[in-house]
């Protein structure tokens, strides 16, 4: 574990300043709470035609996390390699703060939610915590979609992002960097609908509806004739079918695999059609959110939308790895050189654990 933390204190990215390469495309990120894959094998849709629509796919990506909150801060952190648990609440240097990173790069940034932000300071943790304080906004306008367990409005996240990128084209000249969050898959939402299903037997419904949402957005990109590079990323899985020692349905004290290993992508909206990848290319090295940020932040300083950029498939050969290392406060867990894992108890003891 030190030795982790070592070689992670290490990483930093580099991105030019702004007016040494001026953007040419707008960036958005999409953060996904309860997706892993473990839970779209279980909802059966592994195979979503979603999934296709990317140009690179992330087989063995981790958040890190079992919720939310940590699993935000260290997308926002991921400028720099991955901390330990304990440190995330004490915040990151701005160079290590994604998007004012972006900022600096050129980008007009921002935050979207698709629900108030009002749970766990979830708003006010962006703001003061992830460097886009004054950006974050709820997308009040969109439909009322479901509710969530405190009965606050969840709103639909295809007419919010829909919005968002109206507005975005009304205004024109900087590009943008959109961090925007979604919790349509949390557990304990109710579906408007009614219909009494519980929010476990609601999952693939409400999946259904937001990868639909999701397809639908990237037609919207696609029709507008601008060039965004769209990057999707879990916060953390759902735990659909239990997990490990026991782990109840629903339940994620344990940050194992099944909970932290879910789909990350990428897309290039506007790339000439003789430059796409004819399907998915896919990274299957064990990676987190910095090795996913050092593509983004390669496409920065290299725009794969000019004519001389680089290929897509050199440009992943530059792709690190991280070893898996997920944590919560008091359980961490890690995997050993043999591929297995181990499991650190909040008394600090470490034992082999099968997932």
């Amino acid at each position: 574990m030190h030795a982790f933390y070592q070689d992670e204190s290490r990483r930093k990215l580099e991105l030019p300043q702004s007016g040494a390469t001026k953007p040419d495309f707008d960036i958005v990120v999409l953060h996904v709470c309860s997706l892993a894959w473990a839970d779209l094998e279980a909802a059966g849709e592994r195979n979503h035609p979603l999934f296709e629509r990317f140009d690179v796919l992330f087989t063995r990506f981790n958040s890190a996390a079992a919720y939310s909150g940590p699993a935000v801060l260290r997308l926002l952190y991921g400028a720099c390699g991955q901390v330990r648990h304990g440190q995330l609440y004490r915040g990151a240097p701005r160079e290590c703060q994604i998007f004012p990173v972006l900022e600096q790069a050129g980008f007009r940034t921002a935050g979207l939610l698709n629900h108030d932000g009002a749970f766990d300071n979830f708003s006010k943790l962006l703001e003061y915590r992830g460097g886009l304080h004054g950006k974050v906004q709820v997308s009040r306008q969109a439909p009322v979609h479901m509710h969530g367990f405190d009965g606050s409005p969840v709103h639909d996240d295809y007419a919010a992002l829909s919005g968002w990128w109206r507005q975005q084209q009304s205004q024109g000249g900087q590009p943008a960097a959109l961090y925007y969050n979604t919790i349509s898959l949390h557990d304990g939402n109710r579906l408007s609908s009614g219909g009494g299903r519980s929010s476990l037997e609601s999952y693939k419904p409400r999946l259904r509806k937001l990868l639909g949402d999701f397809e639908r957005f990237i037609a919207q990109l696609e029709a507008s004739g601008r060039p965004v590079v769209l990057v999707m990323l879990p916060e953390h899985g759902m735990a659909l079918q239990g997990g490990g020692m026991g782990q109840f349905s629903g339940v994620r004290e344990i940050p194992e695999p099944r909970i932290t290993l879910g789909p990350a992508a990428l897309k290039l909206i506007g790339l000439p059609k003789a430059r796409q990848p004819g399907s998915p290319l896919v990274v299957s090295q064990p990676t987190s959110y910095f090795d996913v940020n050092s593509l983004l932040a390669d496409l920065v300083a290299d725009s794969p939308f000019k004519a001389q950029g680089a290929a897509l498939q050199g440009r992943l050969a530059r792709v690190g790895n991280t070893p898996f290392v997920a944590e919560n406060e008091g359980m961490v867990v890690m995997q050993d050189a043999s591929g297995g894992y181990l499991m650190r108890n909040e008394q600090g003891r470490w034992k082999p654990q099968a997932f």
